[in-house]
């Protein structure tokens, strides 16, 4: 069905709210695809049939055409896109191997299916790719599983799958359009210009607010885009990390920054030295932007390690500890934006291919928490280790493609079994029905299962009126299914999908009149076939996960306070030597953080309204990245040259106290139970005294007081806005999945 690959590999719906179908309905790359599939496919298909006059290697060569044209859709390079079709035709051959040799017994397809969807459904934590490719390879296990046949079939089934997605993947790898993830690399450049038009502002105050709203709008560009999929939407596993990683940090430098000018109006009002970081910091952040935009540039991060030192130079030398307090905070705020700035700047350079291979795998020690950043660098990119680290954080009941995963599964096996129970005739559309409705919760499954049921009773009618014009025609044959082929190439994410489906339907009934003619009465059996799978689906649905994946959003974002809370604890405790080992939950709280964002890529892309106001969910995600973000950055807080600071206990009680509101945020997010407890108020700041600007101690003690003060009071800008939102998500835990 034409909505399997596009509902599958990126999430079906609209994440931006509800959009007329036809406002943006021409599109270049959708008009290439579906160009490339309406020559292709017949072509493959008449090959097949009129030359090599074989209906076991036509039929397959038919379906992996358009597993290869229609529904897989690979981004990154051209190499990216030849590496992921190679591994499409090989995966498919294999499971075409299975599903024939499974396709005799109850209890074999039953277990064979299961595992077969299980796994093509959780390839989506790996990138893209992998779920789109995983999507598209279903297709021929579906056709091989869905009726018995003798082993000696297996050949020419393989045969016929090999030579349509050899033929479509070289036609793919040679006329693709620019990847997707290109219009995001355009918005994050644009916010990074931003910002460093807002660092570079001056003496313009007055151009302040102006260029604020600016940035404040690029950022809202540039997230909507980065969540607009529930795979993250550039290149392959090492591409998509490092532009998420990239994404994450321009969004934390964007916060430093606007909480920066709101504590002092100007962060240039300081001495040159101090504000250096700040002005290399713009540089820098101009260069990653022309690199986003493919200009050949080599960002200058030893110009902006060299402020940074220098800065910190002048603030550990005398009197530095005891400066101006707001000479300090814009001295503070300088070194944090810096350092974000230079993640930044080093994922761009990964994403685009720029990075040497022990610069990317600092970073892929980042994203994946693999190591500390004290231990001897990766000497790969991809490990075995960073593989395991993806599948394992996921293997939770917390996280998104787990459970979609196991309802697909269920789905599918149950599907299979009715199939090869009943005897129905044509079981393939009933595990195709099956599959093109599942979506992550029951009320979308349902809307969905309408559409296919109303889509291919329309396609039923369709052929019912077009086969008898057609007639004994061969080319009308071929030129109908032709355009009915353009129709679903360029159906995905363009028209409506009960178009798509009645389209779908009119392809099959012209495909199968070729093979056999047997007339438009074959729809009509198409159709029961559909909304038996269409009900399975929505009683897998009903079983598995009914509210979809806003409860696993709100599971995340508590579950990502309450460690958010910990880490940062104990991060404070490292910074400022009262910890003796590197934090234990930085790994665990980064997890947290994926699985959110994996859920919450979820839900936008479920179909219908959403039941969550979008700006608390919102707030409550981005002071979930600054919480995690603040603490890492005390993770890796320089100097840490000084002994234990034996005046720091009020800051540790203040870590603590923070710690103890995040942990009250989750307790309302999460799975409340009974009335509501009350929301601890968020703390106040510690005054200057406890942050250092006349404390006693070392002068090392003192700065590095200051520093985790100040990181906590950043932390502390925005926690009175989280109160309410917190509220809202409890009260919308407690409604029942289908109010």
């Amino acid at each position: 069905m034409p909505g399997t690959s596009d509902d599958h590999g990126r999430g079906g719906g609209r994440a931006g709210g509800r959009v007329s179908w036809w406002r943006g309905l021409w599109s270049p790359a959708a008009a290439v695809r579906a160009v490339r599939a309406a020559v292709l496919v017949p072509a493959l298909f008449a090959f097949a049939l009129l030359v090599i006059k074989s209906p076991p290697v036509a039929t397959f060569t038919a379906f992996g055409g358009f597993a290869s044209l229609v529904l897989a859709a690979f981004g990154g390079t051209r190499r990216d896109r030849a590496v992921a079709h190679t591994m499409l035709t090989l995966v498919g051959a294999v499971l075409i191997v299975i599903g024939t040799l499974a396709s005799h017994a109850v209890v074999a397809a039953a277990i064979a299916t299961a595992v077969v969807a299980f796994t093509s459904y959780f390839a989506a934590v790996i990138g893209p790719n992998d779920a789109s490719g995983a999507a598209a390879a279903m297709l021929p296990y579906m056709l091989a599983a869905s009726a018995a046949a003798p082993p000696g079939v297996i050949g020419d089934r393989v045969a016929g799958w090999v030579l349509a997605t050899g033929v479509g993947g070289l036609a793919v790898v040679l006329t693709a359009p620019r990847s997707a993830g290109a219009e995001l690399r355009q918005a994050t450049a644009t916010l990074a210009v931003g910002l460093a038009d807002l660092l570079e502002a001056g003496a313009l105050r007055a151009a302040l607010p102006e260029l604020r709203a600016a940035v404040v709008d690029a950022t809202h560009k540039m997230m909507a885009l980065f969540v607009s999929a529930p795979n993250r939407p550039s290149g392959l596993v090492i591409a998509d990390q490092a532009m998420a990683g990239a994404v994450n940090q321009l969004e934390w430098c964007k916060g430093l920054v606007g909480d920066g000018i709101d504590r002092v109006g100007d962060l240039r009002d300081a001495p040159l030295t101090v504000r250096a970081p700040l002005e290399a910091s713009a540089k820098v952040l101009r260069q990653a932007a022309a690199v986003l935009r493919g200009e050949q540039v080599d960002p200058d991060l030893k110009g902006l390690e060299q402020a940074s030192a220098d800065s910190i130079a002048r603030l550990t030398g005398p009197g530095g500890p005891d400066a101006d307090p707001m000479e300090l905070v814009v001295a503070f705020y300088g070194q944090t934006t810096a350092n974000g700035v230079r993640a930044f700047a080093t994922d761009v350079l990964i994403a685009t291919r720029g990075a040497d291979p022990l610069t990317a795998a600092s970073s892929v020690r980042r994203w994946y928490t693999l190591a500390r950043p004290d231990r001897p660098p990766l000497r790969r990119l991809v490990t075995p280790a960073g593989v395991a680290g993806i599948v394992l954080r996921n293997a939770s009941l917390r996280s998104v493609w787990f459970v979609n995963a196991l309802r697909g599964a269920l789905a599918l096996s149950a599907a299979v079994v009715i199939v090869q129970l009943s005897g129905v005739r044509s079981g393939f559309w009933v595990l195709l029905g099956a599959l093109s409705v599942l979506r992550t919760s029951a009320a979308s499954t349902g809307t969905q299962a309408v559409k296919a049921v109303v889509g291919t009773a329309a396609g039923v009618a369709v052929g019912a009126a077009l086969l008898p014009l057609v007639g004994p025609s061969p080319w009308a044959s071929w030129a109908a299914l032709a355009l009915a082929v353009f129709v679903v190439g360029y159906g995905p994410g363009k028209v409506p999908d009960i178009v798509s489906q009645a389209a779908f339907t009119v392809v099959i009934l012209v495909l199968y009149n070729i093979l056999a003619p047997t007339g438009w009465t074959l729809g009509l059996v198409r159709l029961q076939d559909v909304a038996i799978g269409c009900l399975v689906s929505l009683v897998a649905g009903l079983l598995v996960w009914p509210r979809g994946a806003g409860d696993l959003v709100r599971d995340d974002v508590a579950e990502m306070f309450r460690d958010g809370g910990v880490h940062l604890t104990e991060s404070v405790a490292w910074a400022l030597g009262r910890r003796t080992r590197p934090p234990d939950l930085e790994a665990r709280a980064a997890a947290s953080a994926f699985r959110l964002e994996d859920a919450l890529r979820g839900y936008l892309a479920e179909p219908g309204s959403k039941r969550m106001n979008r700006q608390d969910l919102w707030r409550l995600v981005i002071s979930g990245v600054r919480l995690r973000q603040t603490a890492n950055a005390l993770d890796d807080l320089t100097p840490r040259d000084a002994s234990p600071d034996p005046r720091c206990d009020a800051l540790l009680r203040h870590a603590d106290a923070l710690a103890a509101f995040y942990a009250s945020l989750a307790d309302q997010v999460g799975r409340p139970s009974g009335p509501m407890p009350p929301l601890l108020a968020p703390p106040s700041p510690p005054d200057d005294e406890v942050l250092g600007a006349g404390g006693d101690g070392l002068p090392l003690h003192r700065l590095r007081r200051r520093w985790v003060g100040e990181h906590l009071r950043h932390l502390e800008l925005h926690l009175a806005d989280l109160v309410a939102p917190a509220h809202e998500l409890a009260d919308q835990r407690r409604r029942p999945w289908w109010r």
